[in-house]
């Protein structure tokens, strides 16, 4: 593979200004004037009441009108937000309820919510919302106003188009008052988050997930406690090996299904399995990866004497995963392929196997289709990085030596972790990540680890859930965004998009010198000089680049 030297700082790339404050004000309103309370929308579902203005209180709603109760419910919506470029948004908001009799009558029944929407269809009875949990109800006496406290909004409720909004219910024998001020919405561009550019990776055998032959008796419970892991590690990409996924037992939509199919999405290859087929799945949050495709490797050469399908378990193939993460204006690209070896058998040829598959694969992975791509390979390797669990073949190697070996190219950040489980002696683990050069320099170090705490927070873990333990690693990316750009001089460029040159402006420059480009990960890529005013991109994947010489950058997209 292609070396290339990495930039620890790609804010100097295109002479960026300074990051953006730690927080940005996307919605800031006092509702102590008309013209505020106006940008909000009012809506009545039950009841003639509706939510009102006050230049001393704010909005108000109550159902009490004329000495007597009215059940209601009404909603007071936010304009819109565009939250698709904002981590940790955080909604806050002054308020108070009244009087102090009554003040408290419906809050455990919810009469008093916070709601937020990616997408209001114009009528809260049809909206999907969802609920923002943590509000401060706390009120000491009626009419004294408290801060809500900081209340979250999920990434089920970003978008370009999203909204918050109040909820108020009353009944038509009680019905307290409740008033809203100084409302606003913030959070952190993603430009000025450290944690924007940041991925969590983990790879998992789930122990035959699905098949109801082998593996933990109640599959319920084993998928119950597989989300519940999956939810308490919060990473951003699972890649899940032992998947059965059949029409019968349709374990991956289930998993999605208990993490949240709003938030989460997957895919297995083949899509629908026999009962017991073992598979490698990928499961990923919605916000921050997007899939761009899913096939399996199933064609290689033979390698030790065995065809390469019977090298990959007669048909196991590794399973490439085509994704983006998304981070800042423009995606990351990242190919993920997800191994299952050949177990352990009791004889000297499942080594061979194993070793077969890795060159097999290495082939592949060292060829012009992948050799300059930001590269995991992840999976249950069934074997050490360094040395061997085969005690009945007259090997001391690894059989991924050649990855190993080839430190130019490949990164086995997992090689040197010891298992936790120690009831049959100390060893390596067998479950590992090997990153390809373009992306060692995004790799966090020290943070490739054995996730112990799933073990030892599910009951009975290794006989209801797996034989194996989850291993991660973290991955950090600098951030690109548009608002980062300082104004720098006009320079042309065309065509653009270009597929197999581009042209730009080269007065002023030394015309022996060719602009630099880069990928939105901070990589210098190879490209030719034409001549004076033109480079080659031909070689280019398809991108988003920047392209930099003296005071100039722009960007460029090669189709």
């Amino acid at each position: 593979m292609q070396k290339y030297t990495r930039l620890l700082f790609v804010v100097l790339l295109c002479g960026f200004a300074q990051l953006l404050t730690a927080q940005t004000t996307l919605l800031d309103q006092s509702m102590l004037s008309p013209a505020s309370f106006n940008t909000f929308t009012t809506y009545s579902v039950t009841g003639t009441q509706t939510w009102n203005q006050s230049n001393q209180y704010g909005a108000t709603c109550t159902g009490y009108s004329g000495g007597q109760n009215y059940q209601n419910e009404d909603w007071l919506i936010s304009p819109i937000i565009n939250l698709t470029q904002t981590n940790n948004v955080k909604l806050t908001f002054d308020h108070t309820r009244g009087v102090t009799a009554i003040m408290n009558v419906g809050v455990e029944l919810g009469w008093y919510s916070v709601f937020a929407t990616a997408d209001y269809t114009g009528d809260p009875t049809t909206t999907q919302w969802v609920a923002l949990t943590g509000l401060n109800q706390n009120i000491p006496v009626g009419w004294q106003f408290i801060p809500s406290g900081e209340l979250v909004v999920p990434e089920a409720a970003k978008s370009a188009n999203s909204r918050i909004a109040f909820r108020y219910i009353c009944s038509n024998t009680q019905s307290a008052t409740w008033e809203i001020k100084n409302i606003k919405v913030k959070g952190e561009p993603q430009g000025s988050n450290p944690n924007a550019g940041l991925f969590k990776v983990t790879n998992w055998n789930t122990e035959w997930l699905g098949c109801s032959q082998f593996g933990p008796t109640d599959e319920t419970q084993q998928l119950n406690n597989v989300a519940s892991a999956m939810l308490a590690l919060d990473s951003d990409i699972y890649c899940l090996q032992e998947i059965t996924n059949s029409v019968a037992n349709p374990s991956l939509e289930t998993l999605l299904t208990l993490l949240d199919r709003e938030l989460w999405d997957g895919m297995i290859v083949p899509a629908t399995t026999d009962d017991c087929e073992q598979r490698q799945a990928i499961i990923y949050k919605k916000s921050k990866v997007q899939l761009v495709s899913a096939s399996q490797l199933s064609s290689g050469n033979p390698a030790q004497g065995n065809s390469y399908t019977y090298n990959w378990s007669s048909g196991r193939y590794p399973t490439l995963y085509t994704i983006n993460l998304l981070a800042g204006d423009s995606p990351i690209p990242v190919s993920i392929v997800n191994i299952h070896a050949k177990a352990e058998d009791g004889n000297a040829s499942s080594y061979t196997r194993r070793l077969g598959g890795s060159q097999g694969l290495k082939a592949i992975l060292d060829g012009a289709a992948y050799n300059t791509k930001n590269l995991i390979v992840i999976g249950d390797f069934n074997d050490y990085l360094i040395g061997t669990t085969s005690t009945t073949c007259a090997c001391t190697d690894s059989p991924y030596k050649n990855f190993i070996d080839d430190t130019a190219n490949y990164n086995g950040i997992t090689k040197d972790i010891i298992h936790a489980n120690t009831d049959f002696g100390t060893h390596p683990i067998i479950e590992h990540m090997i990153l390809s050069n373009e992306l060692s320099g995004n790799f966090v170090a020290g943070s490739a680890m054995q996730e112990v705490a799933v073990s030892q927070n599910i009951f009975n873990y290794f006989n209801t859930t797996s034989d194996h333990l989850p291993a991660s690693a973290t991955f950090q990316f600098q951030v690109l965004g548009q608002q980062q750009f300082t104004k720098t001089p006009t320079w042309a460029v065309y065509p653009n998009p270009a597929k197999t040159q581009l042209h730009y402006d080269n007065t002023g420059l030394d015309s022996q010198t060719a602009p630099a480009v880069y990928d939105l990960t901070g990589r210098q890529m190879r490209v030719e000089k034409t001549n004076a005013h033109t480079i080659d991109v031909a070689a280019l994947p398809s991108g988003v680049y920047l392209l930099k010489a003296a005071d100039r950058c722009v960007r460029f997209v090669k189709e």
